[in-house]
């Protein structure tokens, strides 16, 4: 089972660098009534050949025999196993702590999700309930990618999830100034999803889970950065919009895009983390296993090409990220080590 799962995730990076992502997996229940994985091709809902593709959780696998059509919603249960139409083999999932993931026909990680991972985002979820599920929001538009795992009170294997919480409000500068584009981020411990906005003032923030979060903003007016944070925390329940809260952001200085030097440039081959140096900056690299504990560091000097950094033999196979900061700029990728 470890060597099906041992295969390079998705870098972070490679994710920042494409606004669309490929999402299959949909909503997740452990309920031993009915539990089921439900797949829906997002955000563009287009069309997927699955045959041969395999989903994968600690305990069981199964192959799919399927092509998943536009916006068809594809729920994987022991019914559906039992008649072989879609999918054979076993779908057993823990419901204290399992993985789940879609490979695709050449054994690479399609899509994937642990829990419980907190907080909620891109390939973590919070414990499901019983009888409730979690469910993925997925949202892409202005330039970027929103994406959270989130708690559904109300099961809809077969259908659109529901359940999310929302916050909306305005965002201005400070007198009141339009801002040219920007994002407001509502961050908090079942979850995280931002939207960016280009000349509005107006904005609705979708996806969330039950629970609390931080409400900020940064955004750009005639050259000038503009950033705020909303005074109070924000409580949001199921199926509940919030507003409205209102962000005023404040001038800081003139806006800059970090260069093409100054990001730090990581990738990964076997167990070795490969650096890109310039020779301005020393750079950081920490390696963390997947409940975000570090389990290693490295400090490297100003150094110009490649640099190799070897990671400890002893660690055992999964999942772990690893990260790398120059300066105020950091990159994150992930890798299986098997």
């Amino acid at each position: 089972m470890i060597r099906t799962l041992s295969c390079l995730l998705f870098a972070a990076a490679a994710v920042a660098a494409n606004p669309y992502v490929l999402t299959v997996l949909n909503e997740v229940s452990v309920d031993s009534a009915r539990p089921f994985v439900e797949l829906h091709g997002a955000p563009d809902n287009q069309s997927i050949d699955l045959n041969g593709w395999q989903l994968v959780t600690t305990m069981s696998a199964c192959t799919l025999t399927h092509y998943l059509e536009y916006n068809e919603f594809l729920v994987i249960d022991s019914e559906a196993l039992a008649l072989g139409e879609v999918a054979h083999g076993s779908l057993l999932l823990n419901p204290l702590e399992d993985s789940v993931f879609l490979l695709d026909d050449t054994g690479r990680v399609a899509d994937w999700v642990s829990y419980p991972r907190y907080p909620p985002g891109r390939g973590k979820a919070p414990v499901p309930p019983i009888p409730g599920s979690i469910a993925f929001w997925n949202y892409a538009g202005g330039g970027d990618q929103s994406m959270n795992w989130y708690i559904d009170s109300t099961p809809t294997p077969g259908s659109e999830n529901g359940d999310f919480g929302m916050i909306g409000g305005a965002i201005t500068g400070a007198g009141g100034v339009t801002l040219d584009e920007g994002e407001v981020i509502a961050c908090g411990q079942s979850g995280r999803c931002h939207r960016w906005f280009s000349h509005m003032t107006g904005y609705i923030i979708c996806g969330l889970g039950a629970g609390t979060y931080q409400v900020s903003g940064s955004g750009i007016y005639n050259g000038q950065s503009y950033v705020g944070v909303y005074p109070e925390s924000v409580t949001v329940g199921y199926s509940q919009l919030v507003g409205w809260i209102d962000l005023v952001l404040t001038p800081t200085g003139v806006a800059e895009l970090p260069s093409a030097q100054a990001l730090p440039v990581m990738r990964v081959s076997g167990r070795t983390l490969l650096l890109s140096g310039d020779g301005t900056a020393p750079v950081e690299a920490d390696l963390y296993d997947q409940l975000g504990s570090r389990i290693s560091k490295f400090h490297v000097g100003p150094f110009t090409g490649e640099k190799r950094l070897e990671l400890p033999a002893t660690l055992p196979p999964g999942i772990y990220f690893a990260a790398a900061q120059k300066g105020t700029y950091r990159t994150t990728v992930k890798v299986v080590l098997w």
